[in-house]
C-alpha cells in the first residue's frame, strides 16, 4: 500500500498497488504527454485522405456536424482541468482514447461537440448532425435530444414541470422569448419548500432534487447577493442530509454534478464557513460544531465521488477552514475528520501532478490506515484480480468456526467473505495456471476440470437491454462441434468468463447474460461487462482476438452475496447474540413482549382459509395502510374471545389434538411462535413443510401482533425454485386470491404461483402513474433518453456487425471513397444495356471479382469487360483451392451433456428480469433489415439444391457449385483479414480496375476500416451515458419494488434472489424471516438475507441430509465452508426441536434410517396401510454384484453399465405391472451414471423415456412411490467416494414411499460402518442378495430370479413364461406370453390374417384387428373418356380415374403435349428451338418464349461477343446487342498503355481521355528523392554533383548535365567475395562477380562479355548489367529525327532515370522532360481559356469563372492544378448555361433557378476535388428541375388539362417535390426514373415543345493529346514542341520557336 502522511487511499475497483494504472483523461482520453504530436500542415491530398465523415450508412439523425475554420472546443476552453489547446491543432478526445484533429481547411466531422453553458463550463458532449441539405427533419431540443412532439408529451404529463411544447422555434433553435418566459415562471425553491424537503428521508430528498424541473440548479446558481443567509443555511442542511444516504447513489451523483459547478459551492458555502468562524457565542458553539461537521461531510462526499474535478475547489475550502477555525476549540472527532480530508486532498493533488489521476471514473474510499493496511475485506474487489489469478501471495483465510463462538461480527463477516470469494476464485486460478503450461498451439489439448477454454474470441456487436449493454461474443467452435449445447452446462447464465490476449497479464471479466443453444452451436454467446471491465475494453481494438476461459461456478450468486457481506455493517447484523455469541437462552420476539395476550391459534384448529378480505396488491397498490390496519382491527374484534391466549405461557395452549399436530410438531410450533430464533430439524417424511405452513398460517392470522400493517411482510426463503413454489403454494391455499402473496425472482413452473410474481404485479399495478410528480418526471425523462440512445446504439451496432458479414454497398462507403476512386469505379463498369440501378448494385461486386456469387446480380455484368473481372474471380478461386482443410469435429472430454440438467440449472440461476430474449430478437431483426439494405453480398452457404445446380450467365460461361463454395470461402477469408492499404498508397491509385485482386481487397478494407472506426467512436460516446441512465432507472425500479412489496403479507424468494434484492429488503425491513431447507444453504447466503429489522428468524431443515454445496472440496473439508448456520448452531447446543414421526416411508424402508442415521424416528399410522409392490416378493431389496465401474470425464465421474442395464429392465418390468412412469424414479449418485442411463432409456420406444432420472443431490425434498437406486461404485481398490458421506446415504434411502430397490457392490460398501449396519439390517429380513425374486401376478406360484438385465427376457411382458391363451372376441387366441396388464384384452390387437373377402373375391390383406376399408387390388379397366386400358384399384370407378397414358394432342406451335392423358394440356411449350436473330446470329430458347418474342421482337437481345477490331487496334469487348450489331461499339475498356510525358504508361482505359499521371515521381539523386506527383515538375537539386574519381571530376550542380567524360579505367575495389570488381572507376560497383556469377555475367548480349578484361556497368533502375563498350554505343546513338524520349534498358525497357556513367545524357533528357511538362501545362490552360471564350460567344457567362482563369495565367501553374481549375470551370459553365436557357421563361422560374445555381456555384468555387460527384448530382438536379418546371408551366396549368390528366399532374408534382431536395439525397437511379416518367407524360400529352436546359455534349473532356509523349517532337535545333494529331502521317510540322521542320 502507498502511504501519504500516514494515510492510505484506495481505488474502489482496482486491485493492489502494483496493478494500478494511470487514470485516463476526459472521457477516457490519454494524458497530454501521451497524445500524438501532429503540428505539421497537411497537403490537400492528405487532408482528403484524413477526413472523417460520419458513416454514410447511418440514419440522418446520427450524422455529426462538421466545423469549419474553428476549433470544436470554444476559444479559451481546452481540456477540462488543463490549459486550452492550441487553436491550430485543437483536438476532440473520445472515451476510447482516440483523437480527432480539426484543421481550418480540412473537412473534419466531430463525433463529439462539447456544449458550453453561460458560465463557460463544458457540459458533456453530444452528437450533432451535419448541416447538409434542406432541414426537413425533426428538430431536437439541445438539452435532451427530444423531438418537439415527444418533449411536449413528456412535459405536459408532469405536474411539477413547465410546458415546453413551444420552446423551440421553427428552425429547431431555442426560442429565446419562450425560454426567458420559462426561466421567469420556473418553480423556485424558497425557504418553505426547502424546509419541507428537509423533513424527508435522505433517499427521498435525493429523488426530489434530482428530478427534472426541481429548481435546484436555479437555486444553486443564484447570485450571492440575492440569497438570504437563512436560505443558504437551509439549502446546505438539505444537501448535507442527502449526502448521508446509503442508497440512491447514482441519483446522488447526478445531483452533486450540479452542485460542484455551482455558485453555491464556490461562493455561498465559503461565506457560510466565514460566518460560522465569526460566531463566538458559547451558547451556539454546539450548533457551530454540528454545522462544521456537515461541511466536512459534504466536502468529503464531493471528493469521494469526483476526485479529479472537485479536488481544486475542495482544497480552497479546506485552506479556508484551516485559517478560520484555528482559534476555536474543535472536538477531537471533528479535528480528526478535518485532518482526514486534508490528507485526502494532499494525496489527490499529488496524483494529479503526477498525471495518474485524470478522471472521475473511481470512487475514493477513505479510512483508517491501520485497518486498510490489513486489506480490509470491505474494500476488496469482487472480481478476481491479477494477484488472485497469478497467486502473488497466499490468500488470507480463516476457517469457519463451528465449535466455539466468533470473536466479533467483523471477524465473522470477514471469515465468510474470504472463504466464499476463494471458493469461486480458486478454480479459475488453478485452471489458468494449468493452461499457461501449454503452448499457444497446444491449447486444444488442455483438459481441465476447473475451466473451459474458447479460442479466437472476438466481440462482434452489442444489444441494449434494461439491465445494461449486452455484448455478443464470437468464439471458435470448430473443436466443439460434438457438444450438445441443449444439455451442456457450458456457458450457463451467470457463469464467469475471463478474456485475455496477453497470457492473462491483462484480465477482462464478464458474466454470461443469455445463452441460446442455436447461437452457441455457431460459437455465439451474450455477456455483460461491469463498469471497470468496460473501461478496460474501451482501450482495446474491437478487431483483437482473445483467449476466453470459463469457470463453472455460478458467479452471480457469489457476487451478490459477497457484495451483501461487504455492505452489511457490524451494527446492522441481527441476532448477533446467537449467530456470533451462540447463546443458548433464546428470548421471545420483541413484538410479543407487549402483545403476548392478544394471540390467537384459532386458525390452526381447522383447515379453513384465513379471512383476508383486503390486500395491498389489488388494482390500486398504493392505497394507504391505515385502511388495511383498520380492517385487521375489525377482524380482531370478530375473533372469539376464548381463543385469545398468552402465547408465551405454554400451559394456555390448546392440545396437540385440537391443533392437529403430533407431539414433536407441537413442540416445533411452540418454539417457532415463542422464540426469536427457532431451529426445527425435520428428518425425511416428518412434515417439515407441513409444520412450516402451520407456523406461517398462525403468524398471518396474528399479523396485528407483529405489525404487518406497517409494511413489514413475512419473508420466506428457500434454496431452490422448486421448493419455494411448493411452500408458497401451500401458503396460497389458506390465503386466497387477494392474499398479498408475492413471488420474487426466478422462473416458476407452478401456474398458480406464476401469476403472483413481482413482474406480473408491476404490469397490473401501473406503478408509474401513481408516482409523485417529480419521480414521474424523472421516469419519463430517463425512459425517453434510454429509448433514444438505444435506437442510436443498436442501429450503429447493426451497421457495424453487417459490415463484418459481407460486402457493403458502395453508396454507404461513398464518404470514405475518394472522389476520383468513385469515378474510376463507375467509369470502368460496362453499363450498356443496364439500368442505373443495376449498374449501381453490381459495380462493387464486379470490381472485387465476386459478381458470379450474387444471384441477384445482372447476368451481363458477371465479368469485367473482357478478361480483367474473370481473372480476378479466377484468382480468388485459385486461392480458395489452397485453403486449409476443415478441422475435424471433436467432442471435448469433460463435458457432461445430460438432457434437462442444463435447463434445470439455468432456470435456478435466472430471475424474471434476466430474460433479455426479446431485446436480442429485436437486435437480430434490426440486423437482418440492416444487412438486407446495406450489404450487396453475404457469403452464406446456399441450400443443397442450389449447390447442385450450375449457374450460367448471359455470356455463356458457367461456374460450378464447387467453385462457388470455394469462392465463398475465399471471400470470407478476405473479409476477416486485418491488413489494409495505407492511405498514402491509396492516394497514388488512379485506376481501380488496374489493381490486382489482392490490392482491390486491401483498398476495400481501407474504406471499410475507416467506416467502422467512425461507428465505433459513436458507440463509445453513447455507452457511458446509457449505463448512467440504466443505473438511475434501476434505483427507480427498486423504488417501485419496494412500494409493491411493502403491500404484501408474504414475500417468497430463493436465497440467491434475496441476496440480489438485498437493497429492497433493507428498505422493507422484514421482521419475520422463514428459511426452508436452511441446512442446504451456505451461512453467508442466510446472513445477507437478514436485515437490521429482523426480530424473528425461523430455520427449518435437516443437517443430516444434504449439506450446502461448494466448488472447492478443500474449503468444505478443511475450512468448514459446507457447514450451514443451521448445523453450526445445533452443534453449539442452541436449542432446537426435531420432528420424530415420519409420514412417508413404509416401515421396511424407515428401519434403514433408524437407528443407523436417526436415533429416534417413529412411523405414523398412515404408512402402515400401503399395498405391496406388484410383481416382486418383497417391497425392499438390495441386489449385490461385483461388476466393475468405469471412470469417465478424466476420473471426475463414474458409470456402471451392468447397473444401468439392470435398472432399465427393472423399470420396464414395473411398468408392465401397471405402474405409471410418473410413479417410478431412478436415482444415482454420479452424473456419469445419469448420462449413461439417459442414453439407454431415451432410445427406448416404450414408456421408459417418461421415467424420471435424477442424481441424489437434486432429489432432496422429493419423494415417489417406487425408487430404484444405482450406487455405481465397484472397484478393486475399495474406493466408495461420495457413498461414505452419511448425508447422501440418508437422502438416497429416504425418498421412497412404497418400494425401494437398490443395486450395488454391497460387499465393498460394507467397509463403511454406516453401510455395514444397514446391510446387516437387510440380511436379517432377507432383503439383500445376488438376485431379485419376481412373482407373476397371474400365476403367484411362479417365481423368477433376476441378477442381470438378460434374465428379464424370461418375463418379457411382466408376467412369466407361460402362454396367455385368452380367447378373443374375433375367435382367435391371444398369442402373447403371460402379461399382468390388460387382463380383459381391451387394448390387445389381434395380428392374425383377416378373413374378410370383397365382392370380387379378393381377401383383405390387413391384420384381424385393423379396419378392412375399400379393396385396393389393381385390376384392368377401360377409361370411358379416352378408351385407354389402365390398372385401377378394385373399388375405384373407371369414370373417376385419371388416365396416366401419354397425351396424344398437338399444341398450336406444332409440338406434342408432354403431359399425361388425364391432365390439362400445357399452355407454355417447354421444347427448345433455335431462333434466327436480326443480326444474323442464332439463339436457343424455349418455344413459349419464342412465341412471346414474335409479338415483341425488341425483347430478343443477342449476347454474342462482338469481337470487332476498334480504331485503337483493340478487340471490342461488348456484345452484339450492346454494340447495336456493330454500328456503335462500346467504349474500349482495354488498358490505354500510351506513354505519357512523364515516361510512365497511362493506366486508364483506352476509350477515355488520358489524365495527368498521379504516380510518385521516380527521379532521384544521391541527395534526395522527388516527392511530387509524376506529372508535376521536379524540384532541382542544387547541391554539388558527387561524380568524381581520381581521374575526372564534375564541377556543376547535381541537376545540371555533367561536364566530365566517363572514366575508362577499371575499378580496383574488391567485392565481398574478395574477387575484383568488374565495374569502372568512379562508378557504383556491380553486385555480380565475374567468377561467382559467371553464367549471368558472361551471357552474350553485345559480344564482348566473354573477354576476361571486359568491364560492366549496372543499371540503377532495374539492376541489369551490360558490357561497357557495347552499352556506350547504345547510349551515344542519336535519336530519330523529332523523337523525344529517354533511353531505356535494352532488356526490360525500363526507363533510365539515374545513371552515374551516363549522367550527362540522362540529365539532359530529364531537363527536356521538365520543359515539356511546363509547356503541357500552358497548352492545357490555353485549351481551357478557348473553351470558355467559345461559350461566352454563345452568351453563356458566369461571374465565378474569371477569378479561376486568372489563376491559370500564373507562371507556376502545374498540370494537377490546371485540371482542378478545369473541372470547376466545366461545372460552373453548366450552371451558367442552365441560367442562360431559362431567360425565355417566366420571371419566377428564372429567380428560382438562378438562386439554386448561384448557391451551387459558390460552393463549387470553395470545394476540394473529392466533392465533384456530389456537385454533379446537384447540377443534374437543377437541370432536371428547370426542364420539368418549364414543361409543367407550358402544358399542365389549364383547368381542362388538369382535370383530364389529373394522374399525370399529380405525378409531375411529386417529381417536382422530389427535385426540390438536395442533390446529396438523389441518386443516379432517381434521375433515371424521373426522366422516364416525364417522357411518358410528354408522350401522353403529345408535347410538341421540350426545353433543353443543358447540352451535355458541349462538356466532353478536352482532348489531352499533349499529355502523350508521342505527340511531342524535337526540332534539329533541340527545341521541344507539340504536334497536333493528324490523319496525314506525311504532313510536315514546323517548330514554333525557330520554324524548323
Amino acid at each position: 500500500m502507498r502511504e501519504a502522511s500516514g494515510f492510505s487511499l484506495y481505488f474502489k475497483m482496482s486491485g493492489n498497488e502494483n496493478q494500478r494504472k494511470p487514470c485516463l483523461g476526459f472521457n477516457g482520453a490519454r494524458p497530454k504527454h501521451q497524445q500524438p504530436a501532429n503540428n505539421s500542415p497537411r497537403t490537400d491530398l492528405q487532408r482528403e485522405a484524413g477526413r472523417k465523415d460520419s458513416p454514410a450508412g447511418l440514419p440522418k439523425t446520427w450524422r455529426t456536424s462538421g466545423t469549419r475554420g474553428r476549433s470544436p472546443w470554444k476559444q479559451g476552453h481546452g481540456e477540462p482541468g488543463g490549459e486550452a489547446l492550441p487553436q491550430h491543432n485543437r483536438v476532440v478526445q473520445h472515451s476510447s482514447g482516440r483523437t480527432k484533429y480539426n484543421h481550418s481547411q480540412s473537412r473534419v466531422t466531430n463525433i463529439l461537440t462539447p456544449h458550453v453553458d453561460s458560465a463557460g463550463a463544458q457540459r458533456p458532449p453530444v452528437i450533432r448532425r451535419p448541416q447538409r441539405g434542406v432541414r426537413n427533419r425533426k428538430q431536437y431540443d439541445h438539452g435532451h435530444g427530444r423531438t418537439q412532439q415527444s418533449l411536449s408529451k413528456w412535459a405536459t404529463s408532469q405536474p411539477n414541470l413547465l410546458n415546453t411544447e413551444n420552446d423551440l422555434d421553427g428552425s429547431g433553435r431555442k426560442n429565446t422569448t419562450l425560454h426567458n418566459q420559462r426561466a421567469q415562471n420556473t418553480h423556485k425553491l424558497d425557504l418553505k419548500a426547502l424546509k419541507h424537503i428537509g423533513n424527508m428521508e435522505p433517499s427521498e430528498i435525493i429523488m426530489k432534487l434530482a428530478a427534472p424541473g426541481s429548481g435546484l440548479k436555479e437555486l444553486l446558481n443564484r447570485p450571492v447577493g440575492e440569497t438570504a443567509d437563512s436560505l443558504t443555511s437551509v439549502t446546505f442542511d438539505v444537501l448535507s442530509k442527502a449526502c448521508s444516504s446509503r442508497v440512491k447513489r447514482q441519483n446522488l451523483r447526478h445531483l452533486l454534478v450540479e452542485l460542484k459547478e455551482s455558485q453555491f459551492l464556490k461562493s455561498s458555502v465559503p461565506m457560510l464557513i466565514m460566518d460560522l468562524s465569526s460566531n463566538n457565542n458559547l451558547e451556539k458553539m454546539d450548533e457551530t460544531i454540528t454545522k462544521l461537521n456537515k461541511v466536512l461531510d459534504l466536502y468529503l462526499t464531493l471528493v469521494t465521488m469526483f476526485p479529479f474535478t472537485a479536488v481544486i475547489d475542495v482544497s480552497f475550502a479546506v485552506a479556508l477552514l484551516e485559517t478560520q477555525f484555528t482559534q476555536l476549540n474543535i472536538p477531537e472527532e471533528t479535528y480528526s475528520k478535518l485532518n482526514n480530508l486534508q490528507r485526502t486532498i494532499a494525496h489527490l493533488k499529488e496524483k494529479k501532478r503526477e498525471g495518474t489521476l485524470r478522471s472521475d471514473n473511481y470512487n475514493i474510499l477513505v479510512g483508517d490506515h491501520d485497518a486498510l493496511n490489513v486489506e480490509n475485506f470491505r474494500f476488496m474487489s469482487i472480481f478476481p484480480t491479477f494477484e488472485d489469478v497469478h497467486m502473488t501471495s497466499r490468500p488470507y483465510l480463516r476457517p469457519n468456526i463451528v465449535k466455539e463462538k466468533f470473536e466479533d461480527s467483523n471477524t465473522y463477516l470477514e471469515t465468510h467473505f474470504r472463504l466464499l470469494r476463494e471458493d469461486f476464485v480458486r478454480p479459475l486460478r488453478d485452471g489458468i495456471s494449468h493452461l499457461l503450461t501449454f503452448d499457444q498451439s497446444d491449447l486444444h489439448k488442455t483438459q481441465s476440470h476447473d475451466i473451459r477454454v474458447y479460442a479466437n474470441t472476438r466481440i462482434t456487436s452489442l444489444v441494449c437491454t434494461p439491465k445494461g449493454i449486452l455484448y455478443k461474443i464470437q468464439f471458435n467452435n470448430k473443436r466443439l462441434k460434438g457438444v450438445n449445447w441443449e444439455s451442456s452446462k457450458r456457458l450457463l447464465y451467470g457463469a464467469l468468463v475471463c478474456l485475455s490476449m496477453d497470457s492473462f497479464e491483462t484480465l477482462i471479466f464478464a458474466t454470461v447474460a443469455h445463452r441460446d443453444p442455436k447461437e452457441l452451436s455457431n460459437g455465439i454467446v451474450n455477456v455483460f461487462f461491469n463498469e471497470e471491465n468496460r473501461q478496460k475494453l474501451a482501450n482495446i481494438s474491437k478487431t483483437k482476438e482473445f483467449l476466453m476461459v470459463e469457470t463453472a461456478a455460478f458467479f452471480e450468486a457469489y457476487r451478490h452475496v459477497l457484495e451483501g457481506l461487504q455492505e452489511l455493517s457490524a451494527e446492522d447484523l441481527p441476532m448477533q447474540k446467537y449467530i456470533i455469541g451462540c447463546e443458548t437462552d433464546i428470548s421471545p420476539p420483541k413484538y410479543l413482549k407487549m402483545n403476548c395476550n392478544s394471540y390467537s391459534l384459532q386458525s390452526l384448529m381447522n383447515d379453513r382459509p384465513l379471512k383476508m378480505k383486503f390486500s395491498g396488491l389489488e388494482k390500486n397498490p398504493l392505497r394507504h395502510w391505515r385502511f388495511r390496519a383498520s380492517q385487521e382491527a375489525d377482524l380482531r374484534e370478530s375473533v372469539d374471545q376464548q381463543s385469545l391466549k398468552d402465547i408465551l405461557n405454554l400451559d394456555d395452549w390448546p392440545s396437540k389434538e385440537e391443533l392437529q399436530l403430533d407431539a414433536s410438531q407441537m413442540k416445533a410450533v411452540q418454539l417457532a411462535l415463542t422464540k426469536e430464533l427457532a431451529i426445527i430439524q425435520g428428518p425425511p417424511g416428518t412434515g417439515k413443510t407441513h409444520v412450516g405452513l402451520k407456523i406461517v398460517k398462525a403468524l398471518l392470522d396474528n399479523a396485528h401482533v407483529w405489525g404487518s400493517a406497517l409494511g413489514s411482510p413475512i419473508l420466506v426463503v428457500c434454496y431452490t425454485n422448486h421448493a419455494l413454489d411448493q411452500f408458497l403454494e401451500g401458503i396460497y391455499k389458506f390465503m386466497g386470491k387477494a392474499s398479498g402473496l408475492v413471488r420474487v425472482g426466478g422462473r416458476s413452473c407452478n401456474d398458480v404461483i406464476k401469476n403472483l410474481s413481482l413482474s406480473n404485479l408491476r404490469k397490473e399495478c401501473n406503478f408509474t402513474q401513481k408516482l409523485p410528480g417529480h419521480l414521474r418526471a424523472m421516469y419519463c425523462m430517463l425512459k425517453d433518453d434510454m429509448q433514444k440512445i438505444t435506437d442510436e446504439i443498436e442501429k450503429a451496432a447493426a451497421l457495424l456487425e453487417s459490415s463484418k458479414k459481407g460486402i457493403l454497398n458502395d453508396v454507404i462507403l461513398e464518404d470514405y471513397i475518394f472522389s476520383f476512386h468513385g469515378r474510376s469505379l463507375e467509369d470502368g463498369m460496362p453499363n450498356q444495356g443496364l439500368t442505373p440501378d443495376e449498374v449501381k448494385t453490381s459495380v462493387m461486386l464486379e470490381w472485387l471479382g465476386v459478381s458470379a456469387l450474387n444471384l441477384q446480380c445482372v447476368g451481363g455484368a458477371a465479368g469485367k469487360n473482357g478478361d480483367d473481372g474473370a481473372g480476378a474471380e479466377e484468382g480468388l478461386v485459385r486461392e480458395a483451392a489452397c485453403l486449409m482443410p476443415a478441422v475435424s469435429e471433436e467432442k471435448e472430454e469433460g463435458d457432461v451433456d445430460v438432457a434437462g440438467e442444463a435447463e434445470l440449472e439455468e432456470a435456478e440461476r435466472m430471475m424474471d428480469v434476466d430474460d433479455v430474449q426479446k431485446h436480442i430478437e429485436r437486435a437480430h431483426n434490426r440486423l437482418a433489415m440492416t444487412q438486407k439494405q446495406a450489404l450487396l453480398y453475404v457469403p452464406e452457404e446456399e441450400n443443397d439444391m442450389e449447390e447442385r445446380k450450375k449457374e450460367v450467365n448471359e455470356d455463356g460461361w458457367q461456374i460450378t457449385s464447387d467453385m462457388k463454395k470455394k469462392l465463398r470461402q475465399a471471400v470470407k477469408r478476405e473479409l476477416q483479414a486485418t491488413e489494409c492499404m495505407l492511405e498514402e498508397e491509396a492516394l497514388r491509385v488512379t485506376d481501380l480496375w488496374a489493381l490486382s485482386k489482392k490490392q482491390r481487397w486491401s483498398l476495400y478494407r481501407l474504406w471499410l476500416f475507416k467506416y467502422q472506426a467512425d461507428i465505433n467512436t459513436m458507440i463509445l460516446t453513447l455507452e457511458n451515458k446509457y449505463q448512467e441512465i440504466i443505473n438511475r432507472m434501476e434505483e427507480l425500479r427498486n423504488e417501485e419494488d419496494e412500494t409493491l412489496l411493502r403491500k404484501a403479507r408474504v414475500i417468497g424468494m430463493t436465497s440467491t434472489c434475496a441476496a440480489r434484492y438485498r437493497k429492497v429488503l433493507r428498505a422493507i425491513q422484514p421482521q419475520i424471516v422463514v428459511v426452508e431447507e436452511a441446512a442446504e444453504v451456505l451461512e453467508a447466503h442466510v446472513v445477507t438475507t437478514l436485515t437490521s429489522g429482523c426480530q424473528h428468524l425461523i430455520l427449518i431443515g435437516d443437517h443430516q441430509q444434504l449439506r450446502p454445496s461448494t466448488t472447492v472440496y478443500d474449503l468444505a473439508k478443511n475450512f468448514n465452508l459446507d457447514v450451514s448456520l443451521f448445523e453450526r448452531l445445533i452443534g453449539m447446543n442452541v436449542p432446537y426441536v426435531r420432528l420424530d414421526y415420519q409420514h412417508r416411508m413404509r416401515p421396511e424402508i424407515a428401519r434403514l434410517l433408524s437407528p443407523h442415521i436417526y436415533d429416534k424416528l417413529e412411523n405414523h399410522d398412515s404408512v402402515l396401510e400401503y399395498e405391496n409392490i406388484k410383481g416382486v416378493t418383497t417391497n425392499v431389496f438390495f441386489v449385490e454384484h461385483e461388476h466393475l465401474e468405469e471412470s469417465i470425464l478424466e476420473g471426475h465421474s463414474h458409470q456402471n453399465m451392468h447397473e444401468a442395464t439392470f435398472v432399465e429392465s427393472l423399470c420396464y418390468y414395473l411398468i408392465c405391472q401397471g405402474y405409471k412412469p410418473s410413479q417410478i424414479t431412478v436415482l444415482t449418485t454420479y452424473t456419469g451414471q445419469l448420462l449413461c442411463l439417459k442414453k439407454i432409456m431415451s432410445n427406448s420406444k416404450s414408456l421408459l423415456k417418461f421415467v424420471k432420472l435424477c442424481v441424489v443431490d437434486r432429489f432432496q425434498g422429493e419423494e415417489n412411490d417406487i425408487i430404484i437406486l444405482s450406487l455405481v461404485r465397484s472397484n478393486r481398490e475399495g474406493k466408495v467416494g461420495f457413498l461414505k458421506i452419511p448425508n447422501r446415504i440418508c437422502v438416497a434411502l429416504s425418498r421412497a414411499k412404497k418400494g425401494l430397490f437398490c443395486i450395488g457392490n454391497m460387499s465393498m460398501l460394507s467397509s463403511v460402518p454406516l453401510w455395514n449396519g444397514i446391510i446387516e439390517e437387510l440380511r436379517c429380513h432377507g432383503q439383500i442378495g445376488e438376485a431379485l425374486s419376481l412373482r407373476c401376478e397371474n400365476h403367484p406360484d411362479t417365481i423368477t430370479t433376476v441378477s442381470k438385465a438378460e434374465h428379464f427376457a424370461k418375463v418379457p411382458h411382466g408376467g412369466c413364461s407361460l402362454p396367455c391363451e385368452y380367447r378373443l372376441d374375433c375367435g382367435h387366441v391371444c398369442a402373447r406370453q403371460c402379461h399382468p396388464t390388460d387382463a380383459d384384452h381391451k387394448l390387445y390387437k389381434c395380428m392374425k390374417a383377416c378373413k374378410t373377402v370383397c365382392p370380387d373375391g379378393h381377401r383383405c390383406p390387413k391384420p384381424c384387428s385393423a379396419k378392412c376399408g375399400e379393396c385396393k387390388v389393381l385390376v384392368t379397366k377401360t377409361i370411358p373418356k379416352c378408351g385407354h386400358e389402365q390398372q385401377v384399384p378394385c373399388s375405384d370407378p373407371a369414370e373417376k380415374f385419371l388416365c396416366s397414358a401419354p397425351c396424344e394432342k398437338t399444341l398450336p406451335c406444332g409440338h406434342s403435349c408432354v403431359r399425361s392423358c388425364g391432365e390439362t394440356c400445357t399452355r407454355r411449350c417447354p421444347q427448345r428451338v433455335v431462333v434466327d436473330l436480326v443480326c444474323g446470329h442464332q439463339k436457343v430458347m424455349l418455344c413459349s418464349d419464342k412465341q412471346e418474342a414474335d409479338k415483341n421482337p425488341a425483347k430478343l437481345h443477342c449476347w454474342v461477343k462482338c469481337g470487332a477490331e476498334l480504331d485503337c487496334g483493340h478487340t471490342c469487348s461488348g456484345t452484339c446487342f450492346q454494340c447495336k450489331n456493330g454500328t456503335a461499339h462500346v467504349p474500349c475498356s482495354a488498358p490505354c498503355e500510351v506513354q505519357l510525358i512523364c515516361l510512365d504508361y497511362c493506366k486508364g482505359k483506352c476509350g477515355s481521355s488520358c489524365v495527368p499521371c498521379a504516380e510518385p515521381c521516380k527521379n532521384w539523386c544521391t541527395h534526395q528523392m522527388c516527392r511530387n506527383p509524376c506529372s508535376e515538375p521536379c524540384q532541382p537539386c542544387t547541391k554539388a554533383c558527387e561524380w568524381r574519381c581520381q581521374h575526372h571530376r564534375c564541377t556543376l550542380l547535381c541537376y545540371e548535365p555533367c561536364d566530365r567524360q566517363p572514366c575508362h579505367m577499371p575499378c580496383l575495389k574488391r567485392l565481398q567475395c574478395q574477387h575484383r570488381c568488374i565495374g569502372m572507376c568512379g562508378e557504383p560497383c556491380p553486385d555480380k562477380c565475374r567468377i561467382c556469377n559467371a553464367e549471368e555475367v558472361q551471357e552474350i548480349f553485345f559480344g564482348n562479355e566473354m573477354d576476361p578484361e571486359a568491364r560492366f556497368v549496372q543499371m540503377a533502375d532495374c539492376g541489369h548489367i551490360f558490357e561497357v563498350t557495347g552499352f556506350d554505343q547504345v547510349m551515344m546513338l542519336p535519336e530519330k529525327n523529332g523523337v523525344v524520349k529517354q533511353k531505356c534498358c535494352p532488356k526490360c525497357k525500363t526507363v533510365i532515370h539515374r545513371s552515374v556513367r551516363y549522367g550527362a545524357f540522362v540529365k539532359k533528357r530529364h531537363l527536356e522532360m521538365e520543359m515539356l511538362k511546363g509547356k503541357a501545362a500552358v497548352l492545357y490552360s490555353q485549351h481551357i481559356e478557348s473553351r470558355v471564350k467559345e461559350r461566352e460567344q454563345k452568351g453563356i457567362r458566369s461571374p465565378f469563372i474569371p477569378p479561376l482563369l486568372s489563376k491559370l495565367a500564373g507562371p507556376s501553374i502545374g498540370l494537377a492544378e490546371a485540371m482542378l481549375i478545369h473541372k470547376k470551370i466545366e461545372l460552373l459553365s453548366q450552371l451558367a448555361e442552365i441560367k442562360h436557357n431559362t431567360a425565355a421563361l417566366s420571371g419566377a422560374l428564372q429567380g428560382l433557378i438562378g438562386r439554386e445555381a448561384d448557391l451551387c456555384a459558390t460552393k463549387i468555387t470553395e470545394a476540394e476535388g473529392y466533392l465533384w460527384p456530389k456537385f454533379e448530382r446537384e447540377i443534374k438536379r437543377i437541370w432536371f428541375l428547370a426542364e420539368t418546371r418549364a414543361f409543367s408551366e407550358k402544358y399542365l396549368q389549364s383547368e381542362s388539362i388538369i382535370s383530364t390528366f389529373s394522374q399525370e399532374h399529380n405525378l409531375l408534382n411529386e417529381i417536382l417535390s422530389k427535385l426540390s431536395e438536395s442533390g446529396n439525397v438523389l441518386k443516379e437511379q432517381d434521375f433515371w426514373c424521373m426522366q422516364t416518367s416525364v417522357d411518358s407524360i410528354a408522350e401522353k400529352l403529345d408535347a410538341s415543345i421540350r426545353w433543353t436546359m443543358l447540352d451535355r455534349t458541349q462538356y466532353i473532356d478536352i482532348d489531352c493529346g499533349f499529355l502523350k509523349l508521342k505527340h511531342w517532337s524535337k526540332c534539329s535545333k533541340g527545341h521541344v514542341y507539340y504536334t497536333q494529331p493528324t490523319e496525314n502521317v506525311n504532313e510536315m510540322v514546323q517548330c514554333l520557336e525557330c520554324s524548323a521542320e
